[in-house]
């Protein structure tokens, strides 16, 4: 072993114009051009024995297979080990859609852009190990409040998307700074900030990386020579605020970025590391009991009914009969539906596994961790991870390594709410157990024990 080398490397994923963007359902028209870039970001880390990556991408997310298929490619291109590489998303819902994550596609023009994506992570990657250098750390952290709690509960006790100004946030915008050994000037800098992407809504039609593409290039336009990383916070139950402007996403993105800034200048001291300690957990989620085939069935029935009558429906207005059910059929209704047939289909063959499997990473660079966690975290779970971390500094990363849905805290379940009602984790349209965010818990805390136990061998 020896010090600690990193290197740093962005490309750009802008597509064309006409890719139907990720994020809102209601979205199916396609996106009319650009608004901002969308980039990728890799950092390559090394302390001559243990290499490791950090990924970074301006895109909603990946599932396990998607954020798989990007650390192999990522690892025959550069060399890291696939198992030494984390792959994190910015979750900007103003990126398109991609086979990355759980979705199917003939339009070639998906797959030519899933490829490139693809293609440019294992790129970035290989240019940041050709590039590392020899470098010194520090860690900071900065009062920022573009994160808002969404979860308003209105007067007659339901839980809507709104503004919940008690509502728990994380309200501090969290770096990790990284300098040449031989210089004054950061090479990178890591950002991590707990909100959704979401400053734009549904009716936005141009492509952007939203706040975060302002909060990066803030960054790196008040510190000269540095490449700005970032990698979303746990934000299940938050967005930013305020939200619906090309004008609000600048002014939130001015505001993340300063922060970072601030907290990334504030670090007195930088610290030398001599070791690179990677450690990765598998947990899985357990789903609710199933009904019965015949239970299942019934209620597949009218589901089937309302589509077929659906897609004759949009196939007469286009005068289009080839429409399929995933261009014909509203997102949230195809969705109950497939997980419908997927029921019946594994009650039927009597081959359902009602969990679902996930990991969680670490990578520990002396005082500081990363650890990163699959889906929609909402904040409480994140911190309740920091506050068990061994480490003085940790980071909780959501989007990473795959998704899977919202993991609410179990005490927001009762409450119901979009995140609990429609997008919590699921299978064959069994949600999770309400015990799943301590599962997630206690295995984020056992890799970083994990790690602070290497740390000391």
């Amino acid at each position: 072993m020896g010090k600690l080398v990193a290197g740093v490397a962005k490309g750009d994923i802008t597509p064309p114009a006409g890719l139907v963007q990720a994020g809102y359902g209601s979205r199916t028209a396609p996106a009319l051009g650009t608004h901002d870039d969308l980039h990728v970001v890799a950092l390559y880390l090394s302390d001559g024995e243990t290499e490791a990556a950090l990924l970074t991408a301006d895109l909603l997310s990946a599932d396990v297979a998607g954020a798989n298929r990007i650390r192999e490619a990522a690892a025959a291109a550069s060399g890291v080990p696939a198992g030494q590489i984390m792959v994190a998303f910015s979750h900007t819902h103003g990126a398109p859609k991609t086979l990355l994550h759980a979705m199917e596609s003939a339009d070639p023009l998906v797959v030519t852009y899933t490829d490139m994506v693809v293609y440019k992570l294992a790129g970035a990657l290989a240019e940041a190990k050709r590039a590392a250098r020899p470098v010194r750390i520090g860690y900071g952290r900065q009062a920022c409040t573009v994160g808002m709690n969404r979860r308003e509960m209105r007067p007659d006790g339901k839980v809507i998307l709104g503004v919940n100004r008690e509502g728990p946030t994380r309200p501090w915008a969290d770096v990790v700074r990284f300098d040449p050994a031989e210089g004054q000037r950061p090479l990178a800098v890591l950002c991590s900030y707990a909100s959704h992407g979401t400053t734009l809504g549904g009716d936005n039609l141009l492509y952007t990386a939203d706040y975060i593409g302002y909060a990066k290039s803030t960054i790196e336009q008040l510190l000269p020579g540095a490449t700005a990383l970032f990698a979303a916070g746990c934000s299940g139950d938050i967005n930013p605020y305020p939200r619906g402007s090309f004008a609000d996403c600048v002014d939130n993105g001015l505001r993340v970025g300063c922060a970072a800034t601030q907290a990334a200048l504030a670090i007195d001291e930088l610290q030398e590391v001599d070791r690179v300690i990677v450690a990765h957990r598998g947990f899985e989620w357990r789903v609710q009991e199933p009904p019965t085939l015949a239970q299942a069935r019934a209620a597949l029935a009218p589901l089937e009914a309302a589509a077929a009558a659906d897609l004759a429906k949009a196939r007469q207005a286009a005068n289009d009969p080839t429409l399929t059910e995933q261009q014909a059929i509203e997102f949230w209704t195809l969705r109950r539906l497939n997980s419908a047939r997927q029921l019946v289909a594994g009650l039927e063959s009597g081959q359902l596994d009602l969990t679902i499997k996930l990991q969680t990473q670490a990578i520990a660079l002396g005082d500081i961790a990363l650890v990163g966690l699959p889906g929609e975290i909402f904040v409480r779970i994140g911190e309740a991870v920091m506050e068990r971390s061994p480490f003085a500094h940790t980071i909780v990363t959501s989007h990473t390594n795959g998704w899977a849905g919202y993991l609410p805290t179990a005490d927001q379940v009762p409450l119901g709410g979009y995140e609990v009602e429609r997008a919590r984790a699921h299978r064959y349209g069994l949600t999770i157990l309400d015990n799943s965010d301590q599962i997630a818990v206690d295995a984020a805390v056992a890799v970083l024990q994990d790690c602070y136990t290497a740390r000391g061998a």
